[in-house]
């Protein structure tokens, strides 16, 4: 990039991919091996209007040549870090040419492939199918309500196999209800009725760019006089929700011109911040080239709590850089259905949450306390975290694909999890703070986000592996980062992350909760994680136990129901009131409900109540405060 050799990037063309790159499997090297172009243009015409049954019906047009076809369903979706394409909610598959069915099979190696034989004088097939948007959350993500809708095109399309995604044309068209409005980075071409149509793009492009369309929507500018222009477009279960506290959105404007001053010049074109704010509508936080998809609570615009997830928005907002416009090497393939490699999450999605916590900070979305408490909450969670012990920062990069089931964890501490984005949080506050350290006050991890991701044009992706990450640490201060960093990535020793430490603080416990556990508790969850060592929710069910903690001892699991405290009918106050009455000596007794048994449990605990909270080290220099303070 602009003659400088300590960042290796690759400016991705549209000739097919030789991939000299890829030493990781003849499998991968044979998917990375595609023709450049697709001829002609697939038409595409989903009908999302029936929201009442949240069916989404799919026509098809594609043109064909006679012989063997194989078309792929989507199944490696850019930013799951894993194969979830949801290929059993598809339906209704039929497949015509020239009016005439056309006999097809599963391949029975790839569920995802379709297999079938294009007839002697058939130059184009007419699809249909039917997604299943899920109707409850037990079957998926709740995308489609009666009054909003989020389309991801990757649920509903086709593909021939075989070509790069980049040079497939697709011509799309959405039918939504009758009223409703909606927000995307495609071009909408032409509206007719309810139907929108866009601009022909590449199937890259569309899987890459979402709509979101409600029945009640509304777009507040956040930097619409710039060049590369910046909106926030929400969509709302009432129009209540899309009253923003004139706060709220000085924060969200606030954040774009922060990362201005992290990241330097903006990778897109323009940018949709797509927002749904609703309670039934399920959380989604996922980032796009021009766009993200984001779920917040009914209250978020008005400022309401809970504060937690304010950080969602500034992360999926780094990806426009981190993720998307320079991406990790291992992490590319040219279509959705060769195995994605996630060996640098790390940086991927761990600086990208670090970004997240100070952008959030640096905005306002967070005030300088929550955030402080945020940090206190991240360092006690690891400090005390189990599973540290037998399994390394590194290896939970690989979680998207090992929890194929995507649900909860009966000891997740223990066995760990995404830890790639928090635990690395603070992995790369060490970074920072060493980097501000080494360089008495010169330089810091700002002027390595500056200085990696410069140059190229807009619309290109970049292609960077972790040797290029460290050399452009060293380029800004010598430090042996390789060193630094793969010791705190591949530790099995239990310690606790020392980036805190490194700027000037470090973690101590007290009888108050901290501004995030209050937060928390604002839904009747009693969090009593660091001194039992459980939570439970407002019915008494235990939600989380930790692995070897003094609940786990008295032998306690998660989803055990506390019927009684020392006597009393289960409430979260009573609860408390028993840790600290234990204090004197009389363990906590519970009746508690498993299944049909009931049972009781006696815990001895007598250090009373603790929560995390951070403290300023004698001596040190403060870098935090100064990492967490506004630039502009």
């Amino acid at each position: 990039m602009q003659g400088r050799n300590w960042l290796l990037a690759m400016v991705l063309g549209m000739a097919p991919l030789a991939c000299a790159q890829a030493q990781d499997g003849a499998a991968r090297q044979a998917a990375m091996q595609v023709q450049a172009r697709y001829p002609g243009v697939i038409e595409l015409e989903v009908d999302a209007s029936d929201i009442e049954r949240r069916i989404q019906r799919v026509r098809e047009r594609i043109p064909v040549a006679p012989g063997p076809l194989t078309l792929w369903y989507p199944q490696w979706i850019p930013g799951n870090h894993a194969p979830t394409g949801p290929i059993n909610q598809m339906a209704g598959l039929l497949i015509r040419g020239n009016g005439q069915p056309l006999h097809w099979t599963r391949d029975a190696g790839d569920m995802y492939a379709f297999n079938l034989q294009v007839p002697e004088g058939v130059d184009m097939l007419d699809i249909e199918f039917q997604y299943l948007s899920p109707t409850a959350a037990d079957q998926g993500r709740v995308a489609m309500t009666p009054n909003l809708l989020d389309l991801q095109w990757h649920r509903v399309v086709l593909y021939p196999a075989g070509f790069d995604a980049r040079g497939i044309q697709v011509k799309p068209a959405l039918r939504l209800p009758e009223g409703w409005r909606s927000g995307t980075a495609l071009d909408v071409a032409q509206r007719s009725g309810a139907t929108e149509h866009y601009a022909p793009v590449s199937l890259m492009t569309l899987i890459d760019s979402p709509v979101y369309a409600g029945r009640w929507f509304k777009r507040f500018a956040l930097d619409d006089k710039a060049a590369q222009p910046v909106w926030l477009d929400v969509v709302a279960e009432n129009p209540q929700a899309l009253q923003a506290d004139p706060k709220v959105l000085d924060a969200h404007r606030a954040l774009v011109h922060e990362a201005d001053k992290v990241f330097g010049p903006r990778p897109y074109t323009r940018y949709d911040f797509l927002l749904a704010v609703s309670d039934v509508f399920s959380g989604i936080g996922l980032e796009h080239a021009q766009s993200s998809e984001n779920g917040m609570h009914d209250g978020y615009l008005r400022g309401e709590r809970p504060y937690a997830d304010n950080d969602l928005l500034p992360h999926e907002y780094t990806h426009a850089w981190i993720g998307k416009a320079w991406r990790p090497r291992p992490t590319w393939v040219p279509h959705y259905n060769a195995p994605m490699h996630n060996d640098e999450l790390w940086m991927y999605e761990g600086q990208t949450q670090y970004w997240a916590v100070v952008l959030a900070a640096r905005s306002g979305l967070w005030n300088h306390d929550y955030a402080m408490a945020m940090l206190a909450q991240l360092q006690a969670n690891y400090a005390t975290q189990p599973g540290r012990q037998w399994r390394d920062l590194h290896d939970t990069v690989h979680q998207g694909i090992l929890d194929f089931n995507s649900k909860p964890q009966a000891w997740a501490d223990w066995q760990r999890a995404f830890e790639f984005y928090n635990e690395s949080t603070l992995l790369w506050l060490g970074v920072d703070a060493r980097l501000r350290s080494l360089s008495k006050g010169k330089v810091t991890l700002d002027d390595f986000a500056k200085r990696f991701h410069q140059g190229g044009k807009q619309g290109e992706i970049r292609l960077y592996d972790r040797a290029d990450v460290m050399q452009g640490l060293e380029a800004v201060q010598p430090g042996g980062w390789d060193a630094f960093i793969g010791k705190r990535l591949d530790a099995r020793d239990g310690g606790a992350p020392d980036g805190l430490e490194a700027a000037g603080w470090e973690l101590y416990y007290s009888e108050a909760p901290n501004l995030v556990v209050a937060d928390g508790e604002a839904d009747g969850l009693t969090d009593l994680q660091y001194s039992l060592g459980l939570k439970a929710g407002s019915d008494g069910v235990l939600q989380s136990v930790g692995w070897d903690s003094p609940a786990f001892k008295a032998g306690l699991a998660k989803d055990v129901t506390v019927v009684a405290v020392n006597g009393l009918a289960y409430s979260g106050a009573r609860l408390k009131q028993a840790v600290t009455d234990a204090k004197g000596g009389t363990p906590v007794e519970l009746i508690v409900r498993q299944a049909d048994s009931f049972r009781t449990v006696r815990i001895d605990y007598r250090d009373g109540l603790r929560y995390p909270h951070l403290r300023r080290i004698a001596g040190r220099a403060d870098l935090l405060t100064k990492i967490l303070a506004p630039r502009r």
